[in-house]
Parts: structure tokens; sequence; C-alpha cells
């Protein structure tokens, strides 16, 4: 009788000792995110329009942030991701994402990958075409 509560107390404690290390594996985890702070520029180049103005409203959860973007043209739903890598891309928020008459269009750096050693490069493409809005009888 004495042997077996021995080999429960000593499996309790095993599991117990186990437990502890896997919580302290999942805090440190915590506490390194494979995201980064980063700040989204959007800018209005909307021009000869009678309403040439904008409105955005963005909300962040953890590693991506969602824009909503209205305008006369239509709407747009922009998603950025926070990686580490796009931070590279764009230092000190050098990357922007503009609102044209064609819709959302990102100027900033990309990775050059078509080269032996990758290196950022400049670009400039349309992101994101306008959704017009609902025909209103």
């Amino acid at each position: 009788m004495d042997v077996t509560n021995n080999v429960v107390k000593t499996l309790a404690r095993w599991c117990l000792v186990l437990q502890a290390i896997m919580i302290s594996f999942n805090t440190v985890a915590l506490k390194e995110p494979d995201y980064v702070n980063m700040y989204v520029t959007i800018r209005n180049a909307i021009t000869g329009l009678i309403r040439p103005e904008i409105v955005y409203r963005c909300q962040e959860i953890p590693a991506i942030h969602i824009c909503h973007v209205w305008s006369a043209l239509g709407t747009a739903t922009l998603v950025i991701e926070n990686t580490y890598l796009d931070a590279e891309m764009c230092p000190k928020s050098s990357c922007a994402h503009e609102a044209t008459p064609k819709g959302i269009l990102f100027r900033g750096l990309e990775w050059d990958f078509k080269t032996v050693f990758p290196k950022l490069k400049p670009v400039e493409y349309l992101e994101l075409p306008w959704t017009p809005w609902p025909n209103r009888t």
C-alpha cells in the first residue's frame, strides 16, 4: 500500500513540474511576438472631383491593421500585416498608401529577389481598386 502511495505521489509531483515548465515556455513565447508596432500612413491624392475628401478608420489587432477607406468613388478595405519584414521595408513609416482616383496605391520599398543578393527597391503599384457604391434609386 505504501509503495502505491509513493508512486502516485511521485507521478503527481512530476506532473506539476512538467506543467510549470510548459507554462514558463508559453510565457516566454508570449513575450516575444512575431509582429512589430507600425504606423499606417494614408494620404489623399484624389483631385479633380467635386468632393475629393476621404474618410478612413483603422483598427489594430495583433499583427494586422484593418483600414476602411471611404470616398466619393467608393469604399476599400485595406489589410496590412505588421511583420518584421514589413517593418524592414518601411523604416520609420516611410511607406505610404495613397488614395487615388483608381484606388489605393502603395508607395514604398519591396524586396527584389531576382538578383543573387536580395535588396530593397522602390515600387509603386495599385494595391486595391475602389469598390463602387451601390446604386440607390
